[in-house]
């Protein structure tokens, strides 16, 4: 899992190169839930934006499914990187 997700935040820090000036993410595990701590900063304001995103730990049996769920965590925070661009973009302007 840890491969996986060190994997996608080198790809997504090498895409967002040019507007991600910090990229953070931590993997806990509490209470039946694996959790994605997440925070990014913008190279064009340096708000730090943190977020927490959970799954339950049951969710998936096997490699490839637990690196299904990554992706989407993934595809979830690179939404939210993509919100922050747009509407610092719309302040600008």
């Amino acid at each position: 899992m840890k491969a996986t997700v060190d994997r996608l935040s080198a790809e997504l820090t090498n895409r967002y190169v040019l507007y991600l000036e910090t990229f953070l993410i931590d993997l806990w595990s509490e209470a039946g839930k694996i959790e994605f701590r997440c925070g990014f900063t913008l190279r064009s304001d340096h708000q730090l934006r943190q977020f927490t995103l959970k799954v339950p730990a049951l969710a998936s049996d096997t490699d490839g499914e637990r690196d299904l769920i990554i992706v989407i965590i993934f595809e979830q925070i690179e939404d939210m990187i993509d919100q922050a661009i747009a509407e610092r973009r719309a302040a600008t302007n």
